[in-house]
């Protein structure tokens, strides 16, 4: 009965945490952080004798916070999936972490696929989009099969790996930025480009939307910094006084996360086990 409640909790949590991000692309602290304590409350009360448990919980909290600092997540994105960590996994059992991570991929990527897809159509050019999204599922399930033939064990994870590498090196080629007027509106956006001045001049240097391809050709920037990618997105400051040197700037499109998270959290609970049984072969 308990366990219900719970995950109930998480459920509608989650679906709230969507509603508002849809109408305000923001999620709650207030709501987050009541999912992180209930959640955490629970789980020390379960496992407070095994502390082994801990680590999984632990190493998820690290992961995610490592996708908020990569800019890949907004803040109340990871806090939203941390409460959900917590509330489920005292009572799904710890392998949900990693089946959770993985469906949230899984469900971003064919967001963005359909979303994408329709956008390109507008614009004539679905068939380079799908020719490298196709390219995408087909290179790592190359290697998942041929991994699966040697190395059983580490096939799916070869598999997963493979597609996030791909995927990343891929979206230097892919839609993934917009030209947007200078606004209040852009707070917490991800900016894609850093405007400095150099020699009383106003330089542009769009940054690429791969993380591979930033490490390996990093921008050298020689002079005074107005605004640049980070994050936490635009700030308010840093719009205020972008508005003295352009009109518009380019940001990385972004999409509400929160729904694809409760369309994950759906399915992991449906599937999830499922799931796990095919990862621990």
């Amino acid at each position: 009965m308990i366990e219900l409640l719970f995950i109930s909790l998480a459920l509608a949590g989650t679906f709230v945490a969507s509603y508002i991000d849809i109408k305000t692309k923001e999620i709650p602290n207030s709501l987050t952080f009541s999912m992180i304590f209930i959640g955490l409350m629970i789980f020390f009360t379960k496992y407070y004798r095994e502390w082994l448990f801990f680590i999984p919980l632990a190493a998820s909290y690290f992961f995610i916070w490592i996708l908020w600092r990569l800019g890949l997540w907004g803040g109340g994105d990871a806090k939203l999936v941390m409460g959900i960590i917590s509330l489920i996994s005292p009572f799904y059992g710890i392998d949900f972490i990693p089946a959770f991570f993985i469906i949230i991929g899984v469900v971003a990527a064919i967001h963005y696929f359909v979303f994408g897809l329709v956008n390109e159509m507008r614009e004539g050019k679905i068939i380079k989009f799908a020719v490298i999204n196709v390219s995408i599922f087909v290179i790592s399930f190359a290697v998942y099969f041929v991994a699966s033939l040697f190395l059983h064990s580490f096939a799916i994870l070869l598999g997963v790996v493979t597609f996030f590498i791909v995927g990343d090196i891929s979206s230097s080629f892919l839609p993934c930025k917009k030209i947007a007027t200078l606004s209040g509106k852009l707070v917490g956006e991800p900016l894609a480009e850093t405007i400095y001045i150099k020699n009383g001049k106003v330089i542009r240097k769009e940054k690429n939307a791969s993380m591979i391809m930033n490490l390996v050709k990093r921008q050298k920037i020689e002079g005074k910094i107005i605004a640049k990618p980070n994050y936490y997105g635009l700030t308010m400051e840093e719009i205020d006084k972008l508005k003295n040197y352009c009109d518009e700037i380019i940001v990385f499109t972004t999409y509400p996360m929160a729904p694809i998270i409760f369309v994950a959290l759906l399915l992991t609970l449906l599937f999830g086990k499922h799931m796990t049984f095919f990862i621990n072969i």
